[in-house]
């Protein structure tokens, strides 16, 4: 699949590369460069989405990338709490286990039913979960550890893979950016014609 050259692209890309950087920060112990880089990657999360919709450059590639991006900030979300926050996994690991196999456990699904690990979904829900998490970790690695917050992010975190899991089983094909399962349902018939798959 032929990437269109975008700065949306470009920024996800810059995501996407810097990531073995990012985790190699991590295995060393060097927290504050970390939060640094860690921090810039979430605040490019936010403008490739933003100058996507803003100036019509998404595409079939751009999102795949984007969504790779995500999972690469995900890994190194959750090695940067297990190198420098610990506790979290020993205090609250029920929470995270249950979140982080609901996460790749869609992703397994769609893989099983589609053949692709990532469909690109970008639902509302997870926007908003994206945008919850990223202000969580940055306050985590920048004030400290907020426990009702935390809760927040988990709750937050599980509707949106289940949602996920539900557009997985429900479509037939995987649809880009679909808004969310209120969304598909409402305009299924539409989406059955196959229109913005990818």
């Amino acid at each position: 699949m032929k990437i269109p050259i975008t700065i949306p692209n470009i920024l996800s890309l810059y995501r996407l590369l810097m990531c073995p950087v990012i985790l190699w920060l991590i295995y060393t112990g060097r927290e504050r460069p970390f939060v640094i880089l860690f921090v810039i990657n979430l605040i490019t999360d936010v403008l490739d989405g933003f100058i996507a919709r803003r100036f019509n450059q998404q595409s079939a590639a751009g999102v795949l990338l984007d969504s790779w991006a995500d999972i690469g900030s995900f890994i190194i979300a959750f090695a940067g709490i297990s190198k420098f926050h610990s506790y979290l996994y020993t205090d609250y690991g029920w929470w995270l286990g249950l979140y982080i196999a609901l996460y790749f456990g869609q992703m397994l699904f769609t893989k099983l039913k589609f053949g692709i690990w990532v469909a690109g979904w970008h639902a509302y829900s997870v926007k908003v979960t994206g945008y919850l998490q990223a202000l969580f970790f940055v306050v985590l690695f920048t004030y400290g550890f907020v426990e009702w917050f935390f809760f927040l992010v988990m709750i937050a975190g599980y509707l949106s893979e289940l949602e996920l899991f539900a557009l997985n089983y429900l479509c037939k094909q995987p649809i880009r950016n679909v808004k969310g399962l209120y969304w598909f349902l409402k305009g299924k018939n539409e989406h059955d014609n196959y229109k913005n798959f990818i």
